[in-house]
């Protein structure tokens, strides 16, 4: 069995740039060719239902496949790292699953950590809102496209949001938290490789609007996988943080906001 160094991950730090180069460079072109492509087509005022059906089905599809990329580079460097030194493929698949951080964690210790990073981004996400209204920013986020976008198109913005609460975390938290974080530790500090990974998360989700409140979320995430030696309450704090602007994207479509 390999040993269990929960600071320590078996790929070395130029792998992790690799990975991320491979992983993110497609990843980008492929985002901003779909944001290009949205921006230069006129969306009609309504269309039919089975038209937005259609767009969800596809939608979908679009969301596991990109999210999907995510997990290519770390079961790949964590499989290999197991391959030779595991034969049987049940015990060899558990270690790939620990060495990318799907291990227990102390709940109260954890939760406690989840819940106050969990207020912190609500904090900052409020301050930032303040400060686009009082600087009068023209900018527009991520979270207001689709909110514009649910206004016509309801079942697809429904799906794409379901996306983002149940595939996204898991995805998300597995690449920048469990394969760059832990990565990027094995040749720089705890500081720059926090750091340094909370921009790679920012600038991957192809959010300029968005980028300084992004890169908070990922210094909050990144401490959190580094402080429980788990992935699961990353996953956990990124999840509440998607359903709750889900919840509020849902709740301005009804009217009730």
């Amino acid at each position: 069995m390999l040993e269990r160094n929960y600071d320590e991950v078996p790929w070395t730090t130029e792998q992790t740039f690799a990975g991320t180069l491979f992983t993110l460079i497609p990843w980008l072109v492929f985002s901003l060719l779909l944001a290009f492509s949205a921006s230069t087509t006129s969306q009609p005022k309504a269309i039919t239902l089975q038209q937005d059906t259609a767009n969800a089905i596809a939608g979908l599809i679009v969301g596991i496949i990109s999210e999907g990329i995510f997990l290519i580079a770390p079961v790949y460097f964590a499989n290999r790292a197991t391959n030779h030194r595991l034969h049987l493929r049940r015990i060899r698949w558990r270690a790939v699953f620990d060495v990318l951080g799907f291990r227990r964690f102390s709940v109260l210790r954890s939760l406690t950590l989840v819940i106050l990073f969990f207020l912190a981004i609500l904090a900052v996400n409020m301050l930032y809102s303040l400060l686009i209204t009082a600087l009068h920013l023209s900018i527009q986020t991520n979270d207001q496209v689709v909110l514009e976008r649910g206004r016509t198109m309801p079942i697809s913005t429904y799906t794409t949001l379901a996306a983002a609460v149940f595939i996204a975390p898991t995805c998300e938290e597995v690449f920048f938290r469990s394969f760059v974080f832990m990565g990027l530790r094995r040749g720089m500090s705890l500081t720059l490789s926090i750091i340094i990974s909370a921009l790679i998360f920012a600038i991957a989700h192809a959010d300029p609007a968005s980028f300084p409140v992004l890169i908070i979320i990922g210094i909050a995430l990144a401490i959190l996988r580094w402080r429980t030696s788990s992935i699961w309450p990353s996953i956990i704090l990124h999840t509440l943080n998607n359903a709750t602007s889900t919840l509020l994207i849902i709740l301005t479509l009804r009217g009730v906001m």
